[in-house]
């Protein structure tokens, strides 16, 4: 990560925190909604935090099996995570 790329990073993962706790909540509140889940996902890649995407995709799928949109999805950050893994930082 170069020297101009680490304010963005802080300004991501602390915004993407608030945002991850309201989705959360309205997952509680308002119970199933695929779009929500399809946001919380990309609020974790925007963290570059994969597992909790993954993790949130898997679930996501175990409510709304064969959701088109999600599977996209889930198929596009498993690429991405194997990318990272990949290349050195």
């Amino acid at each position: 990560m170069g020297l101009l790329d680490y304010p963005k990073k802080l300004y991501y993962d602390y915004g993407s925190r608030l945002a991850i706790f309201l989705v959360n909540r309205r997952l509680r509140k308002k119970g199933l909604d695929p779009g929500a889940w399809l946001v919380l996902a990309r609020l974790y890649e925007v963290r570059q935090d994969w597992p909790r995407a993954l993790q949130t995709l898997d679930r996501a799928l175990k409510i709304y099996p064969g959701n088109a949109a999600l599977e996209a999805h889930r198929t596009r950050i498993r690429n991405l995570a194997q990318e990272s893994a990949q290349t050195p930082d």
